[in-house]
């Protein structure tokens, strides 16, 4: 497995932070390289929904389906999604930090055959377009009016 791991501090609390990450559809707001995100199962959002996203990568439009392969309310979302033969999942795992909370987002990349040898690179890329996710979900989050209690 390949991938990389970053971290950051968000002045909401873990049930606020939650909400944002487990719905695919709310990167659209924080993301510019996130042009559409569509709901395709129905009921609540849980383990197993699946969404499809369309993100512009380069200068072209490119659309996969997301799965969310890990749900613990409040603590932990996995989305997973394959692409030309690689597997990328993405955990957001939550912990209440003081007023807030400690987001560790990890990526981790699986492939099969010849295409595991690509995984160094693919990480290397995957890390300059989304290194700054957390960031942008960060100043997201915050910009968002608190949630009453």
């Amino acid at each position: 497995m390949k991938g990389f791991q970053l971290n950051a501090h968000v002045e909401r609390t873990p049930r606020e932070v939650f909400a944002v990450i487990s719905d695919p559809r709310e990167a659209t707001e924080f993301l510019d390289n996130i042009k559409r995100s569509t709901k395709l199962t129905a009921g609540p959002i849980g383990a197993g929904s699946t969404f499809r996203e369309t993100r512009v990568v380069g200068k072209k439009e490119s659309t996969a389906d997301l799965v969310i392969a890990e749900y613990e309310p409040d603590t932990l979302v996995g989305i997973s999604a394959e692409a030309e033969g690689i597997t990328v999942t993405y955990h957001y795992r939550l912990a209440p930090d003081g007023d807030g909370t400690n987001v560790d987002w990890t990526c981790e990349l699986e492939a099969n055959g010849l295409r595991r040898m690509m995984l160094p690179m693919v990480a290397t890329i995957m890390k300059k377009e989304d290194g700054d996710h957390l960031q942008r979900l960060k100043a997201y989050i915050e910009s968002k009016s608190q949630a009453a209690t």
